[in-house]
């Protein structure tokens, strides 16, 4: 086989044991690795029912395809495991180094069930793996922790949790590189229950491409495109993601004020430019890519803050939509500062700071006081929310609340909470508003992952036509914003595009600056030696998708069912602003693309789709 290890590991630190797994290639062909592989594996092992945070849920990290082959933004790997959030399938995707190099190690994927008597790490080096004592790391940040594991193999890529993870805080991330976070799901809290602190990973890769002068030739078309592109890369270079962050706040994309506020409004031009791009540029010391990257997105900062110096990763335009306008907070130093200090424990950016926005309204609202939290909060509040970030990152007092999410502060809290509480199906959402953008509705609501802007979808296109990762035959026909029928077809396209893109190991940043174009046909060939067609690349998407929906499904989770909070949608709709009076009719989207993907009334895929994509999870 090209291309790939063909092999992953399993680990059951329960027993202490260590195997190998051989996959054969049909599996590669159908799923893919990254969460395709992982669905696969998940599916195949897992009873329903497990503990997410028991023996049972097998936690799983997986590389790419285009991993460690040098392919341009082809360097991320995702995590898998049954979500302690949401009780159904749970996936992270993330940057950083780890990726290529955990595949170098000598394994496509690492599959970890059971619980540890003890704290331990795994070590990986050239196809040598190992569990070993990590009591003297318990307790430390995810900071220390890494610089720990690094000291033990300096030329390794490590993957950690902090406190929180340990605590089983449910917005616990796993970190690598210092601020690379595969952040959402619940994912850190899955890794502490096993009371597996990190892995560290080392190898020279012994798997060959199928034709490397191929690949060689197709890697040089695609830097010669992306220097016909640059324009469009430059802005990710110059301000990352938070390019858009002050036109966002005032154009209806991010949610204000725990999204019942109006951000021109609410929030206001000059305080939004306090927080653009250009501001947080200012901190920049020099670009950062992850592995394989040539957009370096991101970016290494020093700032002095009345809080202390902060160095580390430049601010994220979610970090800054969940720390700024989210909050009603206009503070930079108190945003950069609350995003470092989830960097350094280990959490995730999206979910703190949507729970500290639930919790300001609550203590405005009367439903908690300042006896329960212990000072003041509210919305605007900088140095508060400072604050109840680092009780979160310790799990202290309030903290131990709040660091589980809004689904469950809200049943602690009571008294009505709920109805404040913006999660859908137990994930914090995301600050990306469907009231702008309809269709992210339908990827909230009807994806296995639910209150997940990133797992593909029309959303971002509203307005525009349909980009997919890579060329396919489709007429691209304006998408018009507020048509709530007629979407089905293309939603579920997008979505099998985004499977493809996630479950090779591509950054979706390459959709900006190569949108329908990225050779993924040349690289499956050169890689690994397929002549794929494009209705073949959008059964694998479609595959790993149905894959995704029957996992949930045998856990009881039917898609149709899952009502979004009613601000989400605008019910009732908001009376000022760009998007007044809009309310999103999302059943019928939602319906409209469950039936074009084949799930049927119960949320479960139907027999005949799963025949015609030769699915066969009947044992």
């Amino acid at each position: 086989m090209y291309g790939v290890n063909g092999r992953i590991l399993h680990v059951d630190l329960s027993k202490g044991s260590i195997r190998e797994e051989k996959i054969p290639e049909e599996i590669y062909r159908k799923y893919l690795t990254g969460y395709g592989l992982g669905a696969y594996i998940l599916n195949r092992d897992m009873k329903p029912g497990a503990d997410p945070l028991g023996e049972e849920n097998i936690l799983g990290i997986t590389t790419g395809i285009f991993n460690s082959h040098s392919v341009p933004l082809g360097g991320r790997f995702q995590v898998v495991a049954k979500s302690p959030l949401t009780g159904g399938w749970g996936d992270a995707d993330c940057g950083g180094k780890f990726g290529p190099e955990l595949k170098n190690s000598g394994y496509d994927a690492v599959f970890v069930r059971g619980i540890s008597p003890k704290p331990v790490y795994l070590k990986i080096v050239d196809g040598a793996a190992s569990i070993e004592d990590a009591s003297n790391l318990w307790g430390k940040d995810a900071y220390e922790t890494e610089d720990e594991l690094r000291k033990i193999e300096p030329k390794g890529q490590a993957l950690v949790i902090g406190v929180p993870g340990e605590k089983k805080l449910l917005v616990a991330s796993l970190m690598n590189d210092y601020g690379r976070a595969a952040g959402r799901s619940g994912i850190g809290a899955v890794m502490g229950s096993k009371r597996l602190k990190g892995l560290i990973v080392r190898g020279k890769p012994t798997f060959k491409p199928f034709d490397q002068a191929m690949l060689m030739e197709t890697i040089k078309e695609i830097q010669i495109e992306f220097r016909k592109n640059i324009d469009l890369a430059r802005p990710w270079q110059l301000y990352g993601t938070t390019a858009g962050t002050e036109s966002s706040h005032l154009n209806g994309d991010t949610p204000i004020k725990n999204w019942a506020g109006v951000g021109i409004i609410d929030y206001g031009a000059d305080n939004a430019r306090k927080i653009s791009g250009e501001e947080i540029a200012k901190d920049k010391l020099k670009s950062y890519g992850c592995a394989q990257c040539t957009l370096a997105c991101g970016g290494h900062v020093r700032r002095k803050t009345r809080f202390g110096e902060i160095q580390g990763h430049r601010l994220e335009y979610e970090g800054t939509g969940s720390f700024g306008g989210l909050n009603l907070n206009t503070d930079l130093d108190a945003m950069a500062m609350a995003f470092e200090m989830c960097n350094r424990a280990g959490m995730d950016i999206i979910s703190v700071g949507a729970v500290i926005a639930f919790a300001n309204e609550c203590f405005e609202r009367g439903i908690i006081t300042e006896k329960d939290v212990g000072f003041r909060i509210g919305f605007g509040d900088a140095d508060a929310m400072v604050k109840l970030t680092e009780m979160i990152g310790r799990g202290e007092g309030i903290g131990a609340v709040l660091g589980m999410g809004a689904k469950y502060a809200a049943q602690k809290f009571g008294k009505g909470s709920e109805k404040f509480a913006m999660h859908v199906g137990g994930q914090d959402l995301p600050m990306h508003d469907p009231r702008l953008l309809p269709s992210l509705a339908t990827t909230y609501i009807a994806d296995p992952t639910p209150g997940r802007h990133t797992a593909g979808g029309l959303g971002f296109d509203e307005g525009g036509t349909m980009t997919l990762p890579f060329k396919y035959s489709y007429p691209r026909e304006k998408i018009n914003r507020y048509s709530y029928h007629g979407k089905g077809r293309m939603q579920a396209l997008s979505v099998y595009g985004a499977q493809v893109l996630n479950a090779t190991g591509m950054c979706l940043f390459s959709t900006s600056v190569w949108p329908n174009t990225y050779p993924y046909y040349k690289l499956f060939k050169s890689i690994m030696g397929w002549d794929v067609s494009e209705d073949e690349i959008m059964a694998m998407g479609k595959r790993i998708q149905l894959l995704r929906h029957l996992f949930n499904y045998r856990e009881g989770i039917n898609p149709r069912k899952i009502a979004p909070p009613s601000r989400m949608v605008g019910e009732p709709p908001l009376k000022a602003g760009p998007t007044a009076g809009v309310t999103v009719d999302y059943r019928a989207m939602v319906d409209e693309y469950l039936q074009e993907v084949g799930i049927d009334a119960d949320g479960k895929p139907s027999t005949e789709v799963m025949k015609e994509l030769s699915v066969d999870f009947s044992q």
